[in-house]
């Protein structure tokens, strides 16, 4: 079964040394979706200190759990949020954006 669209729960705002919960939520897809997430449209990679982009940033991403865990939040992680689940069946769904201000 295709997954359906996710739902993003975002903080619409962080304080900036403490830590943030993003979590992304499916539940029509059978197997279950793995999700992606993105900021300002550019997907969030596994490891931010992999990618230019996200060096900066400090999260931890669980693919399998939909969780991206911001700790310590900075003030670069400002932006807007949206994830993706797909599960090899059908295309995969995007959630809403959602603003988070740092």
């Amino acid at each position: 079964v295709p997954p359906g669209k996710p739902q993003a729960h975002v903080p619409s705002s962080a304080t900036i040394g403490s830590r943030a919960v993003l979590r992304c939520s499916e539940g029509q897809g059978s197997p279950p979706p793995t999700f992606r997430w993105y900021k300002d449209g550019s997907v969030l990679p596994q490891d931010p200190k992999s990618s230019p982009t996200f060096r900066n940033s400090s999260y931890s991403l669980d693919p399998r759990t939909g969780e991206l865990i911001f700790e310590p939040v900075g003030g670069w992680d400002t932006g807007d949020y949206h994830c993706e689940a797909s599960n090899n069946v059908g295309s995969p769904q995007k959630s809403d954006v959602f603003r988070m201000e740092a």
